[in-house]
Order: C-alpha cells, then structure tokens, then sequence
C-alpha cells in the first residue's frame, strides 16, 4: 500500500495534521536563539561542543569518511587532493573533491585507503513527518493536564510505569532540530547539547522562515524536536536529556551530522539515543557509530517511516543494532501510514499524540516519529533500575509486557513488531521484585562487547 496524504495549506510557517486531515493552523512569530540552561553539567559538555564540532557544513557533493584512530586529517585530505570541511573526536569527517573528481570517485578513492573504516558521498536524512507532509496541529486543547493525561499515555499505562520507575540516573539524547530549551515541559530536565547543524553549543529548536527545501511550506520541522524530547519527557520525568540538533526547521540534516551526533551522545553518557528521522539507504558512517554505541550498552531507537507500506524501509530503522518502532493508535490499531515489517521491534502510539510545542504551547503530531520517543522513554525507565542492561535485554522485557497485534490487525499483525508498547506491563517485573518477589532475568539477554 502507498501512502498519499493531503498537502498542507501553503503558507510561511503553517502547520497541519494531515495524517488525520485537520485544518491548518498557523504558528504565531519566529522565536529566539535563547542559551542552554546553567548547570555544571551543560557548561562542560556546551565547551567540549564548541572546540570539536564543526557542524553540518557538508553537502551531498561532498564525501564523508570514518578516520581510523590517530590519523590526521588534514593531511589525509591533502594525501587525496580533497580539502577538509568538518572532523570530530571519533574520526568522523567531510571533504571536499578538488575540481577534477567527483564525489564518488572520491569516496571510491578514499574508500581504498587502509587509514579509513568508513567512505561513502554525504547524504541528507529527514524526518518522515517533514518528507510526507505530516504536521502538528493546535485543537485548542492544548493544556498541560492534556498533555500529561491523554489516550496515548493511558494506553502504554505510564503512570502505572511510574509507580516503579521515573528513569531517574539515565541520560537520554534527542536528535532531531534540537528543542525550545525554556518550555515548561522541559524545565530542569535538559543536561546538555549541541548544535551540529549551525555548528555551536545552542541546540535552540528554531526556525529561519525561508523556505529552504522549496516544498512550498517554511519551517515545516519546527518544533518537531520539542515534540518528541517532550514524549521522553513525560515518559521518563527524572531521566535527563541531551539535546542534539541535527535536523534544521525543514527536519532536514545529513550523515555527516547524524554520525557526529550519535558519537557525541554516546560519548557524552546517552544510555538511550532516539533517531525519529530516516534515509533510503544505509549509511557506512552512521552505522558505525550506532555499533560503537550498541557496544557501549546505549541503546538506539529509531522510528519505522511512514510510508504506510512494508517497503521502502528507512535507515537507521532497519539496521540490527536499532529498535525500530511503528505506530498504532491508543486502542492497538495500525495507523494506515505507519511502515512495518520484519525489521519492527515493537509499535508505539503516533496518532494524534499531545506533546511539547513552540512558543511554550502543546500540539497534536502524528507519526512513527511520535511512537518511536515512548519506547526510548520506556527504555530509559527499564535502565534506571537495570543500569547493567544492553539493547536485547530492554527489548526482551518490553516484548514480555507488549500486547499482541494480530487481532486488531489480521493482515498486518506479525509485521508489527512484539506487539504494542505497554511501559505499565514492562515494569511490572520490577514492581513484584519490590514487593519480595524474585526478579525473572529477561529471556535470551546476552551482554553485548564492552
């Protein structure tokens, strides 16, 4: 099945739920870079940022390789004729061909070099909402007790979740378009960032009002970022975020900036890394450093794409080292433009989910981008009481709790991953252990390589 979903209004900063065709509502004025919050945490991590981070300045005309360690890059690039335009600690960097080589021929070269673990032309990644017109929309419910008590939160039973766990002690990372640092949702809860997009330490979540992609929609990625750091958010209330601006106000980005964000997430102590954005086809950078992340115990999520079919199947979504996640309604059902398949490891709520929004507001957004925050959230309260878990024993405890697909959805079931996401059930375990009851080991966890 082929998802067609209606155009948005056309307009400078118009946003529309068109999975669900409500009207357009237009967003208000274009906000303000504003500073991360104070805090000794976010001060060491914004000067580390500042001094190794050079920023998405590459374009799909350029090459982006994985450096092995101790090689240096300046003159890796001169040893090829190729001038250097971004480098990071893991070895992640982008060049430039000179004028008689192509981007392929030089990623052809520089692929043949022993120095390099990865070589590939730079890419762009988005967001599935952005690429199929999907957006928010403002129902004129948009209140903080809406937010915190809706259908999607009562059908994953958070509150009983939080009964066991608030995912206190974990550190979560959100690469998206960063996110509006001051909004009451996120008040307190932000540990740190990075921008990786303009290439400094402020991941404000912030539109430029041009319409840079030339779709006929300005900004239309804005506040995705806030959307889905607020999922977390209310999923996880004592775990701590990192704010990783990867995607611009288009939810736009590429691989070199992908790959820099996961190595810095991980490096800078992300236990769970959400990835609501995807590409069509595999990365050689991107997913190397979700392997090194993988070996490190952060665990990656990623959602599914919405392409309301089993192919095309995005990436990082479909690589083994990511729980892909696809997107059911409060009540189980498939969302008609949700991807699924085999490479599903369980489904979310995305339909008509109220999160975080611009201006301090809450809005409504539909997408696996939505479903794929409730299980990084879910992760992270698993990892605040099992700090010693790796990816297969987290996903071994949320299939144990998850609800079974297969009658809601008879043709479609089995591609839906373990079921649907249940937070209440997959922390139960835990909740008897408090109670003097023994703790059932997840089945078929292993420990992956330190």
């Amino acid at each position: 099945m082929t998802l067609h979903l209606p155009i948005p209004a056309r307009g400078p900063r118009c946003r529309v739920l068109s999975a669900l065709a409500l009207s357009a509502v237009c967003s208000l004025a274009v906000s303000c870079a504003r500073p991360l919050p104070d805090s000794p945490a976010s001060a060491s991590i914004r000067g580390r940022a500042a001094r190794s981070y050079c920023g998405s300045i590459a374009s799909d005309n350029d090459v982006v390789v994985t450096l092995r360690p101790g090689v240096d890059a300046v003159q890796f690039g001169l040893d090829h004729g190729a001038a250097l335009l971004a480098s990071d600690e893991s070895g992640c960097t982008a060049y430039r061909p000179g004028p008689d080589e192509t981007p392929d021929q030089l990623a052809l070269d520089m692929g043949g070099d022993p120095r390099t673990l990865t070589s590939e032309r730079n890419m762009g990644l988005e967001s599935a909402e952005a690429r199929q017109q999907a957006y928010a929309f403002d129902d004129g419910q948009g209140t903080p007790g809406n937010y915190a008590e809706q259908p999607a939160m009562s059908a994953v039973h958070v509150d009983q979740a939080h009964l066991t766990s608030t995912g206190q002690g974990v550190w979560v990372a959100i690469l998206d378009t960063g996110a509006e640092l001051d909004h009451p949702a996120l008040l307190g809860r932000i540990a740190g960032g990075v921008d990786l997009v303009d290439g400094d330490a402020d991941p404000t979540d912030r539109p430029d009002g041009l319409d840079n992609d030339g779709d006929g929609v300005a900004d239309e990625a804005w506040g995705h970022g806030t959307h889905v750091a607020g999922i977390v958010a209310r999923l996880a209330p004592d775990a701590r975020l990192l704010i990783v601006r990867v995607l611009d106000a288009e939810g736009r980005g590429d691989v070199m900036g992908v790959a820099s964000g996961i190595e810095w997430a991980a490096a800078h102590g992300a236990r769970v890394i959400n990835l609501s954005l995807g590409m069509l086809s595999k990365s050689a950078a991107i997913a190397y450093q979700i392997a090194e992340a993988d070996a490190r115990g952060t665990v990656c999520v990623a959602s599914a794409g919405n392409w309301g079919a089993e192919e095309p199947e995005e990436y990082p979504a479909r690589d083994s080292h990511v729980l892909a996640v696809a997107a059911v309604d409060a009540l189980g059902l498939a969302a008609p433009w949700t991807s699924f398949g085999d490479f599903v490891a369980v489904s979310g709520p995305g339909v008509a989910v109220r999160s975080a929004y611009v201006h301090g507001s809450y809005a409504l957004w539909s997408g696996t981008s939505m479903a794929a925050p409730f299980l990084s959230g879910t992760a992270a309260l698993l990892l605040s009481i099992h700090p010693d878990w790796d990816r297969s024993m987290v996903m071994s405890r949320i299939a144990s709790g998850s609800r079974p697909l297969l009658t809601l959805n008879p043709l479609i079931g089995e591609e839906l991953g373990a079921g649907a996401l249940d937070a209440g059930a997959a922390l139960a375990p835990d909740a008897r252990t408090s109670e003097g009851a023994m703790d059932p080991e997840p089945p078929f966890s292993r420990r992956l390589p330190p």
